[in-house]
């Protein structure tokens, strides 16, 4: 998000707490803990001072879970919902975020594996989004005829993204818990300016995922949601994993907190919902399920196929900051060898990380239930959190 958009957010907040629609985002319960995998882990120590130290510069709560040879460690501090004094558990679910772009893409292809039954096949990938998306929605948007399942994947269609329009989050605030549905959404996006040509660069785009739950949703017959659930996370045991927009949240839900006033103060924004379910954001899980499915994907290798591996692995040119791949995205490059493989999550009020880390065969997973898309006096505090974790686990 951009600041522009937090100023919108903030004149029509009370707009958009009055509506009358169940929360999404309940009253934070508790949960059952499962124990810490390998409690004496060497890092132990070092991670929980870490998680400490940036619960008292401020963020609300963490839980964190790292792995490496010598087994899994996961800790917490802070609190899964500030107003009622829950403490943060690992088995709390928070906001994954883009985390669920990561989901979509291996759903993609997953599915190209069992081509005869879903209809969608690797060749698809160079295939233009009009082979399964109707022409008339694909003409309002600037891009959308000339894009291909791929360029939507490696964010280089340079299509519009929806979520720096000002009309998008004052539709959300209008109607906090609204469930939309994709097309809804893509109105958003109709007539606005491309960021670039098509094919010409990289640019994050959460319209790109959008579009990629559309094209799964005809080539397939079925909901993306339910072929999430069907393909990945049921196979995986990922049974605290939910898609927020498609299906209700339990009762065990970490809130979610952003300095909304720009005054140091921590907001409860649990329930501005920006569009959840669509393929761009919306997952909810733990570490524990985090590191189910990026350990299927990346680690095991037993998800998908060493094909299919080589296809996702395949960069596009590199943006600002990261490179992408189809559905999986290469971070903290600038660390040279030691860069990650998985996704980042950001949203108005809950971050995460997902990352492998090949050179030194790591990997890391962590909720943080404060929002650092925008920029707020926590925004450097999640960086240097983010990077002291990383730091710690390349010693």
């Amino acid at each position: 998000m951009k600041q522009t958009i937090l100023s919108a957010v903030f004149s029509f907040l009370i707009l958009g707490f009055n509506s009358c629609k169940k929360a999404e985002v309940e009253k934070t319960g508790d949960c059952s803990y499962v124990d810490n995998p390998t409690p004496t882990h060497p890092k132990g120590a070092a991670m929980q001072a870490i998680i400490d130290k940036y619960i008292k510069k401020g963020l609300p709560g963490i839980s964190l879970m790292v792995t490496n040879a010598d087994g899994s460690w996961v800790g917490v501090g802070g609190y899964s919902s500030l107003e009622d004094q829950i403490k943060f558990k690992p088995c709390h679910i928070s906001k994954a975020a883009s985390i669920t772009k990561f989901m979509v893409g291996t759903l993609v292809f997953k599915l190209m594996e069992d081509s005869v039954n879903s209809h969608l096949g690797y060749n698809d990938l160079e295939k233009p989004l009009s082979t399964w998306i109707d022409k008339k929605i694909l003409d309002k948007i600037e891009n959308g005829s000339e894009a291909t399942l791929r360029q939507c994947m490696n964010h280089s269609s340079g299509i519009y993204d929806i979520i720096i329009d000002s009309d998008f989050y004052l539709g959300v605030l209008n109607d906090p818990n609204k469930r939309w549905t994709q097309e809804e959404l893509l109105k958003f996006v109709y007539g606005k300016k491309a960021a670039f040509k098509t094919g010409d660069t990289s640019g994050y785009s959460n319209t790109n995922t959008l579009l990629i739950s559309m094209v799964i949703e005809k080539a397939t017959g079925r909901a993306h949601g339910e072929l999430l659930r069907e393909k990945i996370w049921t196979p995986l045991g990922m049974n605290d994993t939910y898609y927020q927009g498609r299906e209700d949240l339990p009762a065990y839900v970490a809130q979610g907190y952003y300095d909304l006033y720009n005054k140091k103060q921590l907001t409860n924004v649990s329930n501005i919902i920006p569009g959840s379910g669509n393929g761009y954001g919306g997952v909810f899980s733990n570490v524990y399920d985090c590191q189910k499915f990026i350990e299927g994907v990346l680690v095991k290798k037993t998800v998908l196929s060493d094909k299919s591996l080589g296809y996702m692995l395949v960069y596009g040119p590199p943006d600002e900051v990261n490179n992408y791949g189809l559905g999986i995205m290469k971070k903290f490059t600038d660390r040279g060898l030691n860069f990650g493989l998985g996704h980042s999550g950001r949203d108005l009020g809950y971050s995460a990380d997902l990352f492998y880390f090949p050179e030194k065969q790591f990997y890391t997973n962590f909720f943080v239930n404060y929002g650092t898309d925008s920029d707020s006096f926590l925004k450097q505090t999640f960086k240097d959190f983010e990077n002291e974790v990383m730091d710690e686990m390349l010693r």
